[in-house]
């Protein structure tokens, strides 16, 4: 039966440690390790497991028969077996954790892969794959045991989906169903600087759609924002007997984590904040900083490919300024000449497409998230635009998740119901019921809406309108705001120091905004990846992983401003550094080399950033 919600103050747990029940829909014929928490010890006990140790078997199922609906929300953890060899569970939270009520509240979808090693046995690590939007159960299925090799297999791997993101209940979309959202979609204008007086017809669609999406909505629009969900993550951490939390946030689950550490500073064990959003400038509204390195990663295109010469480059011009020259051409072309591309039976089921100015230059922008994977097969895409053959492109495009293969609108879930699948991926729409609903972006203000693109534009010429267009436009006509938002201070001296990871030219997530979060979290230190892209893992570096490691593993930090080289570039160019002799290198740095190539290779969560 269900158990009520109790009311109690803000910062306390609503539970005591050790209260986690467990729950497994299935029982192995081997014995297992399981973890019970004492009531009044702060540690994990190891005990053997067998049929006599599960508490309560009302809830077994077979594997087959699982899903998240079959699982009951409760106040306490009870975890069942998911994914064949995952946990799972439901949490009963607060909608509102300001005034808890037991008449309203969220359910959180809860994912665990238990340490596979019980040596030198350290606890939970939560990690959260940024966004806002992201999947964190998501991330767990399809990634467990990459994340096991970066940080140790001593870690049981925790995440969840936010509210509003994936299994976790309410739901939260602007749109009815897949198909509903794919019409809205068709009426897109293009890029803010397509053409002349574009900007005022997207103002006036943003509005009307943000309208749309708040009616939509409803009330619970303002129990989405990320102070409410870093509360979650304290209670998920308490229930599992826990007073300090370990966590790894990448992209927006660095605001996640820096939040919480302003929030609650004495709870932070390990705090790994990797490819930062500088927290101010996220909750004040103001700020165009988060795209002050994008044109710097575009340079790093430009010059990447003119030294890689025109047998590695398909887009090689001798010099980087004929390079970029190059591509401001095809700009210019495509605006006035977009290219047409008929059915072709190299895509199957493939129908006509135009490829306009926009969205050349929406795919050239959104490149710089991950240039070693990019960076080549964009160029190849450039030069085949340049005459007349738009597939190459398609195809990059398909294969990044930025176009449909064929156009329908009953969208990827198939024909039929419009209504969104309980076990999502994630939720795009949080772009705006979490950052628009916190921040202090003008509601209906054309002339500030203007201004901001002209300063956007100053700081990154060639990706500014991109960058606006994704991380502001989306936010105009919003009126739905977080009743719980956080207004800082961030200053704060953690109970133990947050590392924090920066390349030296991210597109979105600068090394200024790192080096701003760092000056006011007291004793953290800047770690820097001397590469490009979104975040750390957007490059293999093995200097990199042996810092994170020994973070997690035994707490040490590098010297502030530690400058890590990488061990790949774009096109293939060779390193200018020396490489580790492949026979010196054992199973452990094979296994790590492995594993920074399949973090390379996740998918990027772009909500807003």
């Amino acid at each position: 039966m269900e158990k009520p919600l109790e009311t109690s103050p803000l910062l306390e747990s609503r539970h005591k440690p050790g209260q986690t029940r467990w729950i497994r829909y299935e029982l192995y014929p081997i014995l297992v390790l399981m973890f019970s928490i004492s009531a009044w010890m702060i540690m994990i006990t190891l005990v053997p497991f067998d049929e006599t140790t599960v508490p309560d078997q009302s809830y077994i199922l077979d594997a087959e028969e699982w899903n998240w609906e079959a699982i009951p929300p409760e106040v306490t953890l009870l975890w069942s077996t998911c994914y064949k060899v995952l946990e799972c569970a439901r949490l009963r939270v607060p909608m509102d954790w300001l005034e808890p009520s037991n008449d309203s509240s969220v359910v959180l979808a809860v994912i665990r892969k238990n340490a596979t090693s019980q040596v030198d046995y350290i606890g939970p690590l939560f990690i959260n794959p940024g966004g806002p939007g992201g999947s964190g159960v998501s991330l767990i299925k399809e990634s467990w045991r990459t994340f096991h090799t970066a940080v140790g297999d001593n870690h049981d791997l925790i995440s969840f989906d936010p509210r509003g993101i994936g299994a976790t209940t309410p739901q939260m979309h602007c749109f009815s169903g897949p198909q509903s959202e794919t019409i809205a979609k068709i009426q897109d204008i293009g890029l803010s600087d397509s053409h002349p007086g574009v900007l005022y017809d997207k103002f006036a669609h943003q509005v009307l759609a943000s309208k749309t999406c708040t009616a939509n909505l409803g009330d619970a629009a303002r129990f989405m924002g990320t102070a409410s969900v870093a509360r979650d993550m304290l209670e998920i951490n308490t229930q599992l007997g826990y007073e300090k939390i370990r966590y790894w946030g990448i992209s927006y689950g660095t605001l996640l984590g820096g939040t919480f550490a302003a929030l609650f500073p004495d709870s932070i064990e390990r705090l790994l904040s990797d490819g930062n959003v500088d927290y101010s400038e996220w909750y004040n509204g103001t700020g165009i900083h988060f795209c002050e390195d994008t044109d710097k990663v575009l340079d790093v295109f430009f010059g990447l490919c003119s030294e890689a010469g025109p047998s590695t480059c398909d887009f090689w011009e001798p010099t980087p300024q004929a390079v970029q020259d190059r591509l401001e051409a095809l700009f210019t072309r495509v605006r006035k000449y977009p290219v047409i591309v008929e059915a072709n039976r190299t895509l199957a089921d493939f129908q006509n497409a135009v490829i306009s100015y926009s969205d050349v230059k929406k795919a050239v922008v959104m490149s710089t998230y991950q240039p070693i994977l990019f960076f080549s097969q964009l160029a190849t895409s450039l030069r085949e635009l340049e005459a007349g053959n738009g597939l190459p492109f398609l195809e990059m495009e398909i294969a990044r998740g930025h176009m449909q293969k064929t156009f329908t609108c009953c969208g990827s879930a198939g024909c039929g119901a419009d209504s969104w699948p309980l076990d999502a991926v994630g939720n795009g729409d949080a772009a705006r019921f979490v950052k628009c609903a916190e921040n202090n972006f003008p509601e209906e203000n054309i002339e500030i809406v203007e201004r901001y693109l002209e300063d956007m534009q100053k700081t990154s010429p060639m990706s500014g309108v991109v960058m606006f267009d994704y991380m502001k436009m989306n936010c105009v006509g919003w009126t739905a705001k977080a009743k719980w938002k956080f207004h800082g201070p961030f200053e704060a001296k953690t109970s133990y120091p947050i590392l924090y990871l920066a390349n030296i030219y991210d597109n979105v997530t600068p090394l200024g905004s790192a080096v701003r979060n760092h000056k006011k979290m007291e004793g953290s230190v800047v770690l820097i990846q001397n590469s490009y892209g979104h975040g750390s893992i957007s490059a293999p570096s093995k200097c990199t992983a042996q810092y994170r490691l020994a973070y997690f593993q035994n707490g040490t930090l590098p010297m502030n401003g530690t400058i890590c080289e990488v061990d790949a570039r774009p096109f293939g160019i060779p390193l200018k550094i020396q490489e580790i002799d492949a026979r010196e290198a054992g199973e452990s740095d094979e296994d790590m080399a492995n594993a920074m190539q399949e973090l390379m290779h996740l998918p990027v969560v772009r909500g807003v950033i």
